[in-house]
C-alpha cells in the first residue's frame, strides 16, 4: 500500500507542470459588454503576391509557404483603443485587415501580461475566438505565436481587471497573410488536391498499424511556412517534448504545434486544427542532416492524446519505411516503402508503394520497421504517384554531429533504439545499475491508479523463502553491499513496502494503488529483495510511473 508520502510529493509534481502556450478558459469583454468607441482598423500593406507564387512554383512549393509575413510594430501604447467599461475593467483594441487573406495569424515579439490580464484574438464577426492567452502563456523569449484565425480582418483584445496596475507591454511584430487557405480542408473529390489520388488518410484500414505513433506527428507553422515534425522519447521517458524537424523548415522557436490534426475516418471529416502549442527552444541544428531538434515551451496535455516516438540510430533499418505527414498542409497521410530505408551516408532513401509527399511534408518523420523514428524529411525526386523516391536525414549521423545524448539520453544508458511512450500511460520501466545484480524481478501489470498492481519475483534459482520490493523517490547507483548493488536511495522517503512468500520458484506482489488523482504522475524506484536464513540477495530495479 502506498504512504501518504506519495500523494504529497505527487502533488509537487503536479504543481510544476505548466500550462504555458496553450490558451486557458476565458470570455472576451467584448462578448458580454458595449463599447463606447469603435475599435480603429489598421489596413496592412498588401503583399506581392504574384511574386510569392511565382516562387513557390519554382521551388515546387517545397517547403511549403502558406502565407506572406507582414513586418508591423504596433503596441498597445501607440496603436488601438483603450476603454474603461463600467466593471472598471480596462479594454484595449486593435483591429488588423490584409484584404484577400483567407487567414491571419499574429506573432507578438514583445508579451508580458500582468497577472488576471487576458489576450484574445477573433474574426471581425466574433465568431472564432482564440484565447485567453495569459501570463502563464509567455515564452521564455518573450514572445507568443498565435495560430490562424479565418478571414482577412482580426481583432486583439486585452481585458485587465478592475484594481489591476501593473501595465502589459503589448507589441504585434509579425502578421501573417495566408494566400493558400490553411485553414480549409481540401476537397477530398480534387485529384491534383490529394497528389494526384495517391495521399491516403492515416485513419484507412492502410494505418491501423500505426495509430499509436501517429499521435507523434505534428505541424508545425512558424514564418508563413507549413512543415511537419515528430515528437521524440528520451531515455528518462519524463514527457520532455522534444521534438524534430528539417533544417530547411527554417527557425521553429516561434513555432505553433498542432496536434490532433486528421481526419476521423478514412476520408473528409472531423479534422481540427485547434489543438496547439505556441513557442519552442533550439537545441541543436545540422544542415549535412538536414536536422533540427528542438523543446516545446510547455507539454501538450492530456486532451491532445501526445505520443512521444521512439527512434533508432543504426546504420542499417529493418522494413518497412513508414511517413505520416502534413502535406499540402492535409490532415496526418500516410505513406510506405515495403523494403528497408536505404543508407546513402547523410540520408536514408525509400520509394513508395503506398503515398505521396507533397511540401508541407518536409520535417515528418521516417519510422522503421520497429515503429522508430530514423530522420526528419528532406527532399523528393519529384510529386508523380508510383515513382516517387524521398531522401530522411540521418537520425544516427545527427546525433553523433551534434551530441543529442545530452537532451535524449539524460540517464547515459547509451542505447542505440528505445521504444516510444505515452506520457499518459502508466509505466514500469526496468533498471539495472551496472549490471550486477539477478534480473528476476518483473512487472506484470501497469501501475495505474484506483487498480492493483501485481509484480513477480523469480525464485527458482535459490532456495527463497520470502521477497521484498520496497519502492522510493528517488534511485541510487554504485553502492555494493553483499546483497548486491542497492538501486534505491535509502536517504529518500519511502513510498512502500510489500512482502510475499516464495511459492514453487515464485514470488507474487499484489499491491492496490488508491483511487487518488493526486498521485497522477508519481514515480517510484523500486527494487527487490530476496531473503531466506543465511541469503540476501538484490534484484533489479523497475521504476514505476503512476497514471
Amino acid at each position: 500500500m502506498l504512504h501518504r508520502p506519495a500523494l504529497v510529493l505527487a502533488l509537487t509534481t503536479l504543481c510544476a507542470v505548466s500550462s504555458a502556450q496553450i490558451a486557458q478558459p476565458g470570455r472576451p469583454a467584448s462578448a458580454r459588454a458595449r463599447f463606447a468607441t469603435a475599435v480603429p482598423a489598421v489596413v496592412l500593406p498588401r503583399p506581392d503576391l504574384d511574386r510569392l507564387r511565382a516562387e513557390d512554383a519554382a521551388t515546387g512549393n517545397w517547403p511549403y509557404r502558406y502565407g506572406a509575413v507582414i513586418p508591423v510594430a504596433y503596441s498597445c501604447q501607440d496603436a488601438g483603443v483603450w476603454e474603461q467599461l463600467d466593471s472598471g475593467e480596462l479594454v484595449w483594441r486593435l483591429r488588423l485587415a490584409s484584404p484577400g487573406a483567407e487567414s491571419l495569424s499574429v506573432l507578438f515579439d514583445r508579451y508580458e501580461l500582468p497577472t488576471g490580464g487576458e489576450l484574445f484574438l477573433y474574426d471581425a464577426a466574433g465568431r472564432d475566438v482564440l484565447g485567453a492567452f495569459t501570463a502563464e502563456t509567455r515564452q521564455p523569449n518573450g514572445m507568443l505565436a498565435v495560430q490562424p484565425i479565418a478571414g482577412d480582418d482580426v481583432v486583439i483584445e486585452y481585458v485587465q481587471p478592475a484594481g489591476v496596475t501593473a501595465q502589459p507591454v503589448l507589441r504585434v511584430g509579425e502578421v501573417v497573410h495566408d494566400y493558400r487557405g490553411v485553414l480549409r480542408m481540401l476537397d477530398a473529390q480534387d485529384p491534383i488536391a490529394l497528389g494526384g489520388g495517391c495521399l491516403m488518410d492515416i485513419n484507412c484500414p492502410q494505418g491501423d498499424a500505426y495509430q499509436d505513433i501517429k499521435r507523434s506527428v505534428i505541424m508545425v507553422l512558424a514564418g508563413g511556412s507549413l512543415c511537419s515534425a515528430g515528437m521524440l522519447n528520451n531515455t528518462s521517458q519524463d514527457g520532455t517534448p522534444y521534438f524534430l524537424t528539417a533544417n530547411h523548415c527554417g527557425s521553429m522557436v516561434n513555432v505553433v504545434a498542432v496536434f490532433m490534426y486528421e481526419n476521423s475516418g478514412c476520408g473528409p471529416g472531423g479534422a481540427s486544427q485547434s489543438k496547439t502549442v505556441s513557442g519552442s527552444t533550439l537545441l541543436a541544428a545540422n544542415g549535412n542532416f538536414d536536422s533540427q531538434l528542438y523543446q516545446l515551451s510547455s507539454a501538450p496535455p492530456q486532451s491532445y492524446t501526445p505520443f512521444y516516438a521512439g527512434w533508432d540510430r543504426n546504420t542499417v533499418q529493418p522494413a518497412p519505411g513508414i511517413s505520416i505527414s502534413h502535406p499540402s498542409g492535409n490532415p496526418k497521410k500516410l505513406a510506405r516503402d515495403n523494403g528497408a530505408p536505404q543508407n546513402s551516408g547523410r540520408q536514408w532513401l525509400v520509394t513508395w508503394e503506398l503515398g505521396i509527399l507533397e511540401g508541407g511534408s518536409s520535417g515528418s518523420p521516417l519510422f522503421n520497421g520497429a515503429k522508430h523514428v530514423i530522420g526528419p524529411a528532406c527532399c523528393v525526386s519529384d510529386f508523380n504517384c508510383h515513382t516517387q523516391f524521398a531522401f530522411y536525414g540521418r537520425f544516427g549521423g545527427f546525433w553523433t554531429a551534434e551530441h543529442l545524448e545530452q537532451w535524449l539520453d539524460p540517464i547515459g544508458s547509451n542505447p542505440t533504439a528505445i521504444d516510444g511512450m505515452d506520457p499518459f500511460q502508466a509505466l514500469a520501466i526496468p533498471y539495472f545499475g551496472s549490471g550486477q545484480n539477478l534480473s528476476v524481478y518483473t512487472s506484470t501489470t501497469p501501475p495505474k491508479i484506483a487498480s492493483n498492481w501485481i509484480a513477480a519475483i523469480d525464485t527458482s534459482l535459490l532456495p527463497i523463502n520470502n521477497t521484498w520490493i520496497i519502492g522510493r523517490t528517488a534511485p541510487s547507483s554504485g553502492i555494493f553491499l553483499s546483497a548486491g548493488e542497492l538501486l534505491v536511495s535509502p536517504a529518500s522517503p519511502r513510498l512502500f513496502r510489500s512482502v510475499a512468500p516464495s511459492v514453487a520458484g515464485n514470488s507474487v506482489h499484489t499491491n492496490a494503488i488508491p483511487p487518488d488523482p493526486g498521485l497522477t504522475g508519481l514515480v517510484i524506484y523500486t527494487q527487490g529483495l530476496m531473503l531466506s536464513p543465511g541469503i540476501q540477495v538484490l534484484t533489479n530495479g523497475i521504476e514505476l510511473h503512476l497514471r
